[in-house]
């Protein structure tokens, strides 16, 4: 969900939180928790939030903009999902998601819709256990890099990401993951380097776009977007692309 639609998705949550129903809103922000977390509270968050520093929820689910919406019921089935301009403001949408509140629930239920979350230190042992089954695994590997990150283990996860870059070259998760600790590091322009290799592999992808402009420009985003401006740039790259070619 964009951070506009916060202050709505948590009126929304208040009046349905009682219906076996929780939100889990996911920030795709490579400059981590601290930027993310001045909107949720500014907004009065009360619902879990994440952030998706690495940006694998693109390369594992397919998408390459936001704002996205899904749900899954008690079983874990996927009922609904809107990829790209998902707007809880918008009345279709908001409907959608309080018929699928609305309905009978499945004969099963997956602890009463309560998730079993690991501490930190307990997923990373889980991840690094995973890659030494599947050592050729390399989304598994990914996984274990982007927790080392988690964990501020930033030599362990550089060498891990690195591992994967060379069995796999065109790994755009990869180097958005190495920017992620560069921020991490205060190099803001090592990390924006890295972002340019990442959107060089995916140009059509518009989250990596904004992540380096984030970073490039932070007045623009912080602390509103500024869409006039985005609107410009894309029309500044667009025509120099143009030229170039």
């Amino acid at each position: 969900m964009c951070r506009e639609q916060l202050p709505v998705w948590q009126k929304f949550y208040e009046i349905h939180r009682n219906s076996n129903f929780e939100i889990l809103a996911i920030a795709m922000d490579t400059q981590g928790p601290k930027m993310v977390r001045r909107f949720t509270e500014a907004a009065g968050v009360t619902f879990p939030a994440a952030v998706d520093r690495a940006q694998g929820l693109w390369e594992l689910y397919g998408f390459n903009v936001v704002p996205n919406g899904f749900f899954v019921d008690e079983q874990g089935i996927l009922r609904y999902a809107e990829v790209g301009g998902f707007e809880i403001r918008s009345p279709e949408d908001a409907k959608a998601i309080e018929d699928l509140i609305a309905a009978p629930p499945g004969l099963a239920s997956a602890a009463n819709g309560v998730a079993n979350f690991s501490t930190l230190a307990e997923s990373l042992r889980q991840a690094r256990e995973a890659v030494e089954k599947e050592p050729r695994n390399l989304d598994l590997r990914l996984t274990l890099a982007e927790r080392q990150v988690a964990a501020k283990k930033y030599e362990d996860a550089q060498q891990t990401f690195q591992k994967v870059l060379d069995e796999k070259p065109p790994s755009a998760r990869a180097l958005v993951g190495l920017a992620a600790i560069h921020i991490d590091q205060g190099e803001p322009e090592q990390a924006a380097a890295l972002l340019k290799k990442a959107w060089a592999i995916d140009p059509q992808n518009w989250i990596i776009r904004k992540q380096i402009w984030a970073i490039e420009h932070p007045e623009e985003f912080y602390p509103a977007i500024n869409p006039k401006w985005q609107r410009e740039q894309m029309e500044k790259e667009k025509k120099g692309s143009k030229e170039g070619g």
